[in-house]
């Protein structure tokens, strides 16, 4: 009977989050943003100079974004960030994770 160290590791079943090989960002893919502080701040001025209708964006909402520039050695992406409103966003050096300020992959919706 072999010891179970001597076993390799199974690899970790695909998920809605794990992907393998993992998933790269390509040009004008879409993503999920999660805004950060800095950025709601940004957003505020940015709408103040040009008044709009369009609600308030909170810290931590996670708003969709495009891919407007991939490829960078730290794997970092620029996004258009699509609010509601008539406005958009541009976020640069974004890195992909789950904290604010960064970038992640859509969920896939449940299946019925």
């Amino acid at each position: 009977m072999s010891h179970p160290a001597d076993q390799p590791c199974p690899a970790p079943a695909p998920g809605p989050s794990t992907f393998w090989p993992p998933r790269v960002p390509q040009l004008g893919g879409q993503v999920l943003y999660r805004l950060s502080h800095a950025d709601v701040r940004a957003i505020a001025r940015q709408r103040a100079a040009t008044p709009t209708r369009a609600p308030h964006v909170r810290t931590g909402q996670l708003l969709p974004a495009i891919v407007v520039r991939a490829g960078s050695a730290a794997g970092a992406v620029n996004l258009k960030v699509l609010l509601d409103g008539p406005d958009v966003y541009w976020a640069e050096h974004v890195i992909n994770g789950d904290t604010d300020g960064t970038w992640a992959w859509p969920t896939p919706a449940p299946e019925a």
